[in-house]
C-alpha cells in the first residue's frame, strides 16, 4: 500500500477501476468495504474484487493488477476470484464474496 497525502476522491476511485477494467476487460470490477457502504475514515484504503471468468494464477494476477495502480499511489486492495468461485461463495454470509455481491458496487460489468 503506497502513502497518499491527498484525498481518495470518487474520480480517482472510478479512474482506478478504468483502469483495471482496460487490464482485464472480461472482467467485472466490484469496489466493496468501507467506500461501497460509505464509512471510509480518512485512513481507508479502497478495496476492489476483480470477477475474472477464469483464473489460472491468482496471485499472479493480483500482482499484476495491483501494479496497474501502482502509477496512482492509490491505497488499494485488489482481490481476484473466478466468476465460479464468486458463485460458489457470494451466498454464504461472512465471505468477502457475500459483502461484495450484498453490499458491493459494480464499476463495471464483465462480459
Amino acid at each position: 500500500m503506497n502513502a497518499r497525502s491527498a484525498p481518495i476522491t470518487r474520480p480517482l476511485v472510478d479512474e482506478a477501476a478504468h483502469r483495471l477494467h482496460a487490464a482485464a476487460p472480461a472482467a467485472t470490477i466490484i469496489l466493496f468495504g468501507s467506500r461501497a457502504n460509505g464509512t471510509p475514515r480518512a485512513d481507508s484504503d479502497v478495496d476492489f474484487l476483480v470477477v475474472q471468468p477464469q483464473v489460472t494464477e491468482r496471485r499472479r494476477e493480483m500482482v499484476r493488477l495491483s501494479d496497474v495502480l501502482r502509477p496512482m499511489r492509490l491505497p488499494a486492495d485488489v482481490v481476484v476470484t473466478s466468476r465460479k468461485t464468486f458463485d460458489d461463495w457470494c451466498r454464504t454470509p461472512g465471505t468477502l464474496m457475500f459483502e461484495a455481491a450484498t453490499k458491493g458496487e459494480v464499476l463495471h460489468a464483465g462480459l
